[in-house]
């Protein structure tokens, strides 16, 4: 039996039970396991594929964080292969796979505010397509809404100024009341289906680079950096790690906590308690 095959059929049962971006993450990273061993039979799997898998990934110049996440989708079916007993071993017990954390860009509320009123001031510089991708993107700043969800962002989950919606990734729902920079984005009569006019990926960063230009801010920037922008937004401002993480729709809170690391005024902040002490 090989080792790919088995693995889709695992794939194929469960994919109903997990979200479309977590299938798609799964069928992706075992693609390139077999394109890195198209025939790796179960009964020759042991650590040492596991070992030489992750030095190809390396030699490939994968960056940590894609070394580990293709590690653990191979863990994840290597674990259910090897309890259902159709390997020997298990490939991955003596395998630690380990966190890769990448510094994560995003603007400062200094940033944030100029870009914003710059759009504000002179988005007719901007041509139509540029405004919809910086007014979606600002958006995304001020609610931490994710390119997917941007995307099916729907005039019926918002109510009463509050986002009500089920997000694309996790499938989990999530409740985000719009703050009025956020709602000065929208348009001012709204009408039933999309709200934005969101364009492919790739096409949506090229754009977004363009108008942030042409408004004065040449840094590069992506449309996930609206939501890394968020979440240190609402730490700096001293809104709690724990409401931070709901709004974000985070199942775990140390995934939040990724971002405090990088705010100085948030550890400045918490320092100032040793006051406390007299």
């Amino acid at each position: 039996m090989q080792f790919y095959e088995t693995a889709l059929q695992y794939l194929e049962k469960e994919k109903y039970n997990l979200s479309p971006f977590t299938v798609h993450t799964y069928y992706w990273n075992l693609k390139k396991i077999f394109d890195y061993n198209p025939n790796l039979e179960l009964e020759n799997f042991d650590q040492s594929v596991v070992q030489n898998y992750k030095i190809h990934l390396q030699q490939l110049g994968n960056k940590p964080a894609t070394v580990c996440k293709a590690l653990s989708v191979f863990r994840i079916f290597s674990k259910k292969i090897y309890q259902d007993g159709l390997l020997k071993v298990d490939p991955f017990e003596k395998v630690k796979i380990g966190r890769a954390y990448t510094r994560r860009g995003f603007l400062t509320i200094r940033e944030l505010k100029s870009l914003y009123l710059n759009y504000n001031d002179h988005y007719n510089i901007l041509s139509e397509t540029e405004q919809e991708v910086m007014r979606a993107f600002l958006f995304s700043c001020f609610t931490g809404l994710r390119y997917s969800d941007l995307q099916s962002l729907d005039a019926s989950e918002i109510f009463d100024w509050k986002i009500r919606k089920q997000m694309h990734k996790t499938g989990d729902a999530v409740y985000i009341p719009i703050p009025l920079q956020a709602r000065l984005l929208l348009p001012e009569h709204m009408k039933a289906g999309r709200i934005f006019r969101v364009v492919e990926n790739s096409h949506f960063n090229r754009t977004l680079r363009n108008a942030a230009k042409k408004l004065g801010y040449s840094k590069h920037i992506h449309c996930h950096l609206a939501r890394h922008t968020f979440a240190t937004t609402c730490i700096t401002l001293g809104i709690s790690l724990s409401a931070t993480s709901k709004l974000l729709g985070h199942r775990n809170l140390e995934t939040t906590l990724i971002y405090a690391k990088y705010i100085d005024a948030f550890l400045d902040k918490e320092m100032k308690k040793f006051r406390k002490l007299g």
